[in-house]
């Protein structure tokens, strides 16, 4: 959206500059454009500031705002917040309600870029990420298509030791992070997140240490037959 209102701007200043766009017109666009930047950054911060205060009033340790892909109830695209409570248990809360996940119940989790998820098959990321069963990724790649800006966001996917519960029956969820909200750099680092946590890539460009250093071992193959 930025990117089209900073198009938007330099045009209106280009037409208004070869004379091709009066004056009142070319200044109009010009200051919307720019009142759009200015809101949506305002916006972006008191989001982030909204969620940092409810991670503190819940003393929680981690706190985001993700979207909902698959794997739950509510409607895909419905936007969720997420908490790692003191009890280390993963809250999920969305129109429908709050979902409490004790952390032994997480099998494995992973983040990767929604590109990632198109480019690979599913038994490749079975391998890459760990898991003991071949994950099913198809809706997945059929949302990631439907909104390109997630190709370049992360995915947090998290499978569990048995399904969710009777209503939602589901061994994987998985969320994008595609408003960018997520704050999935702190998620990671957290202990009890790192030792489940398979990422990829496992190295991010211009930092030399190795993401998978934060991660859980990935399993070798003979263990995941």
């Amino acid at each position: 959206m930025i990117p089209a209102l900073i198009i938007l701007f330099l045009s209106a200043l280009f037409l208004v500059w070869q004379g091709t766009l009066p004056l009142q017109i070319g200044f109009a666009l010009m200051a919307l454009s720019i009142s759009a930047i200015i809101w949506r950054r305002i916006r972006r911060a008191l989001t982030l500031r909204r969620i940092r205060l409810e991670t503190k009033e819940r003393k929680a340790k981690w706190g985001g705002i993700m979207t909902v892909v698959s794997g739950l109830s509510s409607f895909m695209g419905t936007s969720c917040h997420l908490f790692i409570t003191r009890n280390d248990e993963l809250v999920v809360e969305d129109v429908s309600g709050a979902r409490l996940i004790p952390f032994p119940e997480i099998d494995r989790m992973a983040l990767l870029y929604g590109r990632s998820v198109e480019k690979m098959g599913d038994r490749q990321l079975m391998k890459e990420l760990g898991f003991r069963s071949i994950p099913h990724f198809s809706s997945v790649r059929a949302w990631v298509a439907r909104n390109p800006r997630s190709r370049k966001r992360l995915l947090l996917v998290v499978r569990f030791q048995q399904p969710l519960n009777e209503l939602e029956y589901s061994e994987m969820v998985v969320f994008s992070d595609i408003e960018n909200l997520g704050n999935l750099r702190v998620f990671a680092l957290r202990p009890e997140v790192a030792v489940k946590t398979a990422i990829l890539p496992r190295r991010v460009r211009g930092k030399r240490r190795s993401l998978r250093k934060m991660t859980a071992p990935v399993l070798d193959h003979n263990q995941l037959k």
